[in-house]
């Protein structure tokens, strides 16, 4: 794959853990991840363009999940395993 240039840089706001139901980090805080999206500018050079992030959280119970946001999409990342 060939080397991409950021493009756009967009801090992305996560909103309050009581909206959404966890004791993790809050709003405004660096994500763990970033997520970007293959893309091409004016001249046909390829770049990446951001277009959301993901929170490393915990919830109530201890277990730890990702919250990811794209754009207003909010979506809760859990490890696939096995139900107790």
């Amino acid at each position: 794959m060939d080397e991409f240039e950021e493009i756009e840089s967009k801090e992305v706001d996560l909103g309050t853990t009581e909206e959404l139901g966890t004791e993790g980090k809050k709003g405004g805080n660096r994500p763990d991840f970033r997520i970007v999206q293959p893309s091409t500018d004016r001249d046909g050079k390829p770049v990446l363009k951001n277009v959301g992030a993901m929170w490393k959280s915990t919830s109530k119970s201890g277990k730890e999940f990702y919250v990811m946001k794209i754009g207003e999409l909010r979506l809760l990342v859990f490890k696939n395993e096995p139900r107790e």
